[in-house]
């Protein structure tokens, strides 16, 4: 970057300090705004490249939408052929590029920066703002564990990459939040294009490219242990071949929720972690790959034994016990050492069969609670004792046995268990005597009686006319004036009849509209007929109002739901503009020919309702024409601005 380095001054307050990354349209620095003593991060580009025109509107459209996650847009300007785009700082934030280089996240973390990323590039799309160039750098981890998304529209416009539609670019967003998923997963980069090339495959990011499979990449699961089966799922239908997976940011959110409020807790290099960590319903035992080896000892073989007792003492149901005991066995046969005789290899068959005897008598105690600890002690020390015997017997016929549970607590200590209380009280109350009987009985027959009678007198009734039924007559009265004598009777004015409102006709859909090129803002258009009158569908600026003499005007062309006879149409505005609207059923979005006018208003500002001045034939489109635009957020910057439009 010419113009820019430690020292330089950019719009006379901001001083460049230093470089903290390069792309290949920009670089990043951080500077000190002199006018409010405070860091900030710039983001310096020539100002007479191609791309700079489009990344200043994009983050002047960013700095709009109001989100915690997304990093703030503070100013944007250009100094001395410098274009700049000034951003919140990130003290003490770190890229997940960074947090990968020593290997996956836990999933529980994985999922919740995906889920708040996702829920953040949702709200920007419904004002209209994609991504687009998504990367592992693009998602930051504060300090505190919040979670922060860099670059909303002005990464997609350095790099050229805003051409999409708006369900194509949500679509975009979506496949880069499952690969940044995947590359939290795994701590490799999916090197794969999506959707036949719709969404590329992307540069490397500095992390090792994943396995590639026909289809595809590798799936998550068969690259690191303790994926859950949901994410596992999503990267695999997203990231294989076929257009499937979620197709917006909000659709993977609600796909992946819910996720945990903080971070969790690991060291995020060889995911050992602290174990169990979760929100609500969902407890995921964090991956571990490093188990530790069944070693010599009576004492560490009973420590083993115990911590499998303490480890399978969960609150849930019977079932959910004996599965963790299963998975504890498991995960304690894997781990043993690789044998390195026979006698070795028979030896560590035999403590694991004694681990999972412990297991096993550990979920039982925590099944029927505290009266039979002592079972899960006793089957404890009995295995540690066996394994103590075969270890000092050294034999090499020995082949080793499975102890059962029955046996395991051959030797428990005998425990009485208290009786269970009786389900009903000892003493039962008494029935009702004979007279309360009776009377219970004289109650009910008394209450038949009057009902059946009133519904006989009702059926009897029917077809009978109840007489002429009486006039009234209401009289509206007013009271009398200073001239006119008491007692002279008042005349009420004849009430005017009012015609009911015209009823509103549906718009399904529309486009922008310039003379020039045909193509004016296409994906905010929806903004105009949303029913929100906080959004609005808002033009490219221009330097005079006037369109810089280029153009008569521009607008949007919104497609009615049928061809109607429009009366009139309400119209809800930003700002003062001139505006002229048409009824049309061109599908022309540079051209008035076989318009027909409605009307117009000058300096119109708020809610405006333009009606026909005659009966207009029934047309399918209405053409709402700003000719003068309006003053926008800086000085020679002119907008069109229409917040919504009601035809009737």
């Amino acid at each position: 970057m010419q113009g820019v380095g430690p020292g330089s001054v950019l719009g006379g307050r901001y001083a460049v300090t230093l470089r903290t990354s390069e792309g290949a349209h920009h670089e990043r620095w951080r500077a000190s705004d002199h006018t409010l003593e405070r860091e900030v991060v710039l983001v310096c580009f020539p100002a007479g490249s191609s791309v700079a025109a489009a990344a200043l509107d994009a983050a002047r459209r960013a700095a709009g939408v109001e989100d915690s996650r997304l990093v703030r847009v503070l100013d944007v300007g250009t100094d001395q052929g410098v274009g700049f785009i000034v951003e919140e700082p990130l003290t003490g934030a770190m890229p997940l590029s960074h947090l990968l280089q020593s290997g996956g996240l836990p999933p529980d973390e994985v999922r919740r920066l995906t889920g708040e990323a996702a829920t953040a590039l949702d709200k920007a799309s419904h004002r209209g703002l994609h991504h687009l160039a998504l990367s592992p750098s693009s998602l930051l981890r504060m300090s505190d564990g919040g979670v922060k998304v860099r670059g909303l529209a002005t990464e997609a416009a350095l790099t050229d990459a805003d051409r999409l539609s708006d369900e194509r670019a949500s679509r975009a967003d979506a496949v880069g939040l499952v690969k940044i998923a995947y590359a939290g997963l795994t701590g490799r980069w999916p090197m794969v294009p999506v959707d036949d090339g719709l969404i590329p495959a992307g540069a490397p990011v500095g992390l090792e490219p994943a396995p590639t499979i026909v289809g595809g990449v590798a799936a998550p699961s068969e690259i690191a242990v303790g994926v859950p089966n949901d994410l596992d799922l999503i990267c695999r239908m997203t990231l294989g071949s076929g257009r499937r997976g979620p197709v917006s940011p909000g659709d993977l959110a609600l796909q992946i929720a819910p996720w945990p409020a903080e971070q969790a807790t690991s060291d995020g290099a060889t995911g050992t972690g602290t174990g169990l960590r979760g929100r609500g319903d969902r407890e995921s035992l964090e991956p571990t790959r490093v188990m530790p080896s069944v070693g010599a000892g009576a004492a560490s073989t009973g420590a083993v034994a115990a911590g499998a007792a303490g480890a399978t003492s969960f609150s849930g149901a019977a079932t959910d016990r004996s599965q963790a005991s299963t998975m504890f066995v498991d995960s304690l046969a894997e781990a043993s050492a690789p044998p390195r005789d026979a006698a070795t290899e028979r030896l560590s068959g035999g403590m694991a069969a004694a681990g999972a005897a412990a297991a096993a008598a550990a979920g039982v105690a925590g099944a029927i609670g505290g009266k039979v600890g002592s079972f899960a002690r006793a089957a404890a020390d009995k295995a540690a004792a066996r394994a103590a015997e075969r270890r000092s017997s050294h034999e090499d016929e020995f082949d080793g046995e499975d102890i059962g549970l029955g046996d395991a607590l051959d030797e428990a200590p005998s425990t009485q268990l208290e009786p269970p209380l009786p389900v009903f009280g000892r003493e039962a109350p008494e029935g009702p005597s004979g007279a309360q009987s009776r009377i219970a009985l004289a109650i009910v027959g008394v209450l038949v009686l009057v009902a059946l009678f009133i519904g006989i007198s009702n059926v009897m009734k029917i077809g009978q006319h109840d007489g002429p039924a009486t006039a009234v007559t209401v009289t509206k009265t007013r009271a009398p004036s200073a001239t006119q004598p008491q007692g002279t009777a008042t005349q009420a004015p004849p009430t005017a009849t009012q015609a009911p409102p015209a009823e509103s006709v549906s718009i399904v859909g529309g486009t922008g509209f310039d003379p020039e090129d045909g193509n004016e803002a296409d994906q905010n258009v929806k903004l105009t007929h949303d029913g929100d009158t906080s959004s609005e569908w808002r033009s490219r600026w221009y330097g005079t109002s006037s369109f810089n003499g280029n153009k008569d005007g521009v607008g949007v062309l919104l497609e009615l739901s049928e061809p109607t006879s429009v009366k009139e149409v309400e119209l809800v505005l930003g700002a003062k503009q001139n505006v002229t609207v048409y009824a049309t059923d061109s599908d022309s979005t540079d051209s008035l020919d076989g318009a027909q006018k409605i009307g117009s208003a000058k300096n119109a500002d708020g809610t405006v309702v333009i009606k026909a001045d005659e009966k207009l034939e029934p047309s399918s489109k209405i053409l709402v024409l700003v000719t003068k635009a309006a003053p926008a957020e800086a000085d020679n910057h002119y907008r069109a601005q229409i917040r919504e439009v009601t035809v009737r």
